[in-house]
């Protein structure tokens, strides 16, 4: 075989390979994809099942010794009739609810007891896959039995794992929505209450779960609105007080035209203003009014039925920094 021939038919075979390499890669689940789908094919009932089985073993309840009581109790909650249809993926919300579940075919089970099959199923693991335990459990049952207890306990306890780092990583991205570069800044006064509301008045506290609340107060005073009137554009100095809500939704959080659309946050609260017009005329100097303002992202909208100018657009900015 000549030199050009034998490359020749290197490049062919390569050329008849590769793309079945490519779609073998291509179609390779990732660690979660992976996890989620052994999830999804495990029932609570199938961990239940592996659980009484090895239970049944006088030896593995000698091996537990004191700790023997506890594991038939945590087995006695992961065998909960209401959930035994569920698959582990289901269980955490991640998938649809099964039929026989939807069906109400088995509506027992104690609620009370229903809500730590979490915990349970990580107390179980920890005692029965423990040493010395763990080996026990290998002897004195069949393959059959000890695999399909390893292979639903750890999928279970793999599945907590990632929603506890789901969960993490959810309360830091809402705080980056919250304090992050797509934020409102907030003057002096506001940090102050701000800071006080989060640690001591309900619904601006943070949670274990969510992280930092969605409110925030507003007190500010704002130079960047415009009206209509006279025939011509004037600005309009307000002082503004109400409340802000981020929004910790997924598509929401973007900048530049598209925050437009889907910003970080909407706002309402009261307007007051001067009847005077002005880049930095106080809100009381003169005859005051107030109204109402509503904001959309960086773009607000705002109304005073008694004054001069009753329509206001402005834009949330702050000129100079913890000042306005």
């Amino acid at each position: 075989m000549t030199g050009a021939l034998m490359r020749r038919s290197m490049l062919a075979a390569v050329l008849c390979v590769s793309p079945s390499l490519l779609r073998a890669q291509a179609v390779e689940p990732t660690p979660d994809e992976a996890l989620m789908r052994r999830a999804d094919s495990i029932t609570v009932g199938d961990y239940c099942q592996a659980a009484r089985q090895v239970l049944a073993s006088s030896a593995v309840i000698q091996a537990l010794a004191s700790d023997s009581t506890n594991a038939r109790s945590n087995a006695a909650i992961i065998c909960d009739p209401l959930l035994s249809s569920f698959s582990l993926l289901a269980l955490t919300g991640r998938s649809r609810a099964p039929m026989a579940a939807i069906a109400r075919i088995n509506t027992e089970g104690y609620s009370v007891a229903r809500r730590g099959i979490f915990e349970a199923m990580s107390e179980f693991r920890a005692m029965v896959r423990a040493d010395p335990v763990r080996t026990v459990v290998r002897t004195s049952t069949t393959p059959e039995v000890s695999g399909a207890l390893v292979r639903a306990s750890e999928t279970a306890q793999s599945l907590l794992t990632a929603a506890a780092r789901d969960r993490a990583l959810l309360r830091l991205g809402n705080y980056e929505r919250k304090l992050g570069p797509t934020s409102a800044k907030l003057n002096g006064p506001e940090v102050l209450l701000n800071y006080a509301a989060q640690r001591w008045i309900p619904g601006f506290k943070a949670t274990p779960l969510g992280g930092p609340s969605p409110w925030e107060l507003v007190a500010s005073y704002t130079p960047g609105y415009v009206t209509w009137t006279n025939d011509r554009v004037q600005p309009v100095s307000a002082s503004e007080f109400g409340l802000r809500r981020y929004l910790f939704g997924e598509k929401f959080g973007k900048s530049g035209l598209s925050g437009l659309l889907r910003p970080s946050y909407w706002a309402v609260g009261v307007l007051t203003a001067s009847d005077r017009n002005g880049a930095l005329v106080g809100p009381w100097e003169g005859t005051s009014h107030s109204g109402g303002y509503l904001g959309w992202g960086t773009v607000k909208l705002g109304y005073i039925a008694d004054r001069q100018g009753q329509w206001m657009i402005g834009k949330q900015f702050q000129a100079v920094r913890f000042l306005f």
